[in-house]
């Protein structure tokens, strides 16, 4: 075989308008146009995109132009684009299939689990792919059968890469906070390179005959992801016998976000309001997304709702945006109270006190906010024995991750 080089990028996360807003919207499209204009200076013999191209399964049509005219320019430039599908853009039914299979008809984009045997090859390396799942149980009930009808086949002639998205089910491989969707079995022996996505993080770890890299993502998706360098992977290969040589190519143009957590323990309300507004005078930049996390515990007798939040908010005059999340505890949370008396007033203390566990975990407010409801909604039909609703209302809720 002789020498080349691909370029491998994950979770774009095309037409995501964080927050609402337009302009974050426009942020994930530059972060791709970046990416492209990187790829085409390297010139990489092909690029694999690793799921997630879209943030949603029916993109906008302002976003499926974006796609399409950056993904011309790379076929224009003779670099071909292989690709599979992630949790975000995987087909939202059978019936209807995934967005990527028409961009695939068009001739932008192969789409890897489309082409005959699931694979393509040529002198220099054999690339395989598989769809993505949005649980273990999903990847149970499609994987195996894929594989079977798709069985892989690498050659130690060649340099093998195995694409896919999805968190794996050993936590050496993956941050705590991601829900397995995918598990280590799939991914067989005899590869030389795992090309992941879904993991935002970027990682590159030695895994069963090869290397198993995350390049992470394009675009902050979250708070928590802003001090994480966005980019991607450029990987020039000699030989199959050799370890690739894989850099990491950074994306510069990025949304700046600011983030502060501050403890306003024994504080009233009205003297958190005053320094929370200070707070975010001091954060306050141009065009930023601002995020303060108000921690701590109040005094007795007063409540969360006590604070002015809209007040914090509008102290910022520069930012683009203002995310305050008011997560002090109130006083009466820390104990239960000694009788329960209705089952309301159960799982109200049942979800003040999940919500406490996962923010003291520091998961995703959202995520926060929307596991501890999950959980306080599955206890009446787990009490009831009502099994099939339990397992739809955690797998509706998985989705949603």
């Amino acid at each position: 075989m002789k020498p080349f080089s691909f370029v491998h990028i994950a979770d774009i996360h095309l037409g995501y308008m964080q927050y609402n807003l337009a302009e974050r919207r426009e942020d994930f499209a530059k972060a791709f146009i970046e990416a492209v204009d990187k790829t085409i200076k390297l010139k990489p013999s092909f690029v694999l995109l690793a799921g997630d191209i879209f943030d949603s399964p029916r993109p906008s049509n302002q976003t499926l132009a974006t796609a399409i005219r950056e993904l011309r320019r790379l076929r224009d430039s003779g670099i071909r684009v292989f690709a599979v599908d992630g949790s975000h853009d995987l087909e939202p039914n059978i019936m209807t299939g995934t967005i990527l299979i028409p961009l695939h008809n068009a001739g932008l984009i192969s789409y890897l689990p489309r082409l005959e045997g699931g694979c393509w090859r040529d002198e220099n390396c054999y690339i395989y792919g598989v769809q993505s799942s949005r649980s273990l149980r999903e990847a149970d009930e499609k994987i195996p059968e894929y594989m079977r009808r798709n069985p892989p086949k690498p050659n130690p002639n060649l340099f093998n890469i195995f694409v896919f998205h999805g968190a794996l089910d050993n936590p050496k491989y993956v941050p705590p906070y991601l829900k397995p969707d995918l598990r280590m079995e799939y991914l067989p022996e005899g590869f030389n390179y795992y090309a992941g996505g879904h993991v935002h993080e970027p990682s590159i770890q030695k895994f069963k005959t090869g290397v198993l890299a995350y390049p992470g993502c394009l675009e902050t998706t979250t708070y928590t992801e802003a001090e994480i360098q966005k980019g991607f992977y450029y990987v020039e290969v000699e030989s199959p016998d050799s370890p690739p040589k894989i850099e990491r190519i950074k994306i510069e143009n990025t949304r700046r976000f600011v983030v502060e957590e501050r403890d306003f323990s024994g504080l009233t309300p009205e003297k958190i309001t005053l320094e929370a507004s200070n707070q975010i005078l001091k954060m306050d930049v141009e065009d930023a997304i601002l995020v303060l996390l108000l921690k701590g515990e109040l005094p007795p007798g007063f409540k969360k709702s006590q604070i002015d939040m809209p007040r914090i908010k509008a102290s910022a005059k520069k930012a683009l945006y203002t995310v305050v999340l008011n997560q002090m505890v109130e006083s009466e949370q820390q104990k239960l109270p000694p009788k329960i008396r209705e089952t309301r007033e159960l799982k109200t203390v049942a979800y003040e006190y999940l919500l406490k566990m996962f923010r003291e975990q520091k998961y995703p407010e959202e995520f926060c906010l929307r596991m501890a409801k999950t959980a306080i909604d599955i206890l009446d039909p787990l009490l009831g024995g009502d099994e099939e609703k339990v397992k739809s209302m955690l797998e509706e809720a998985a989705k949603k991750r």
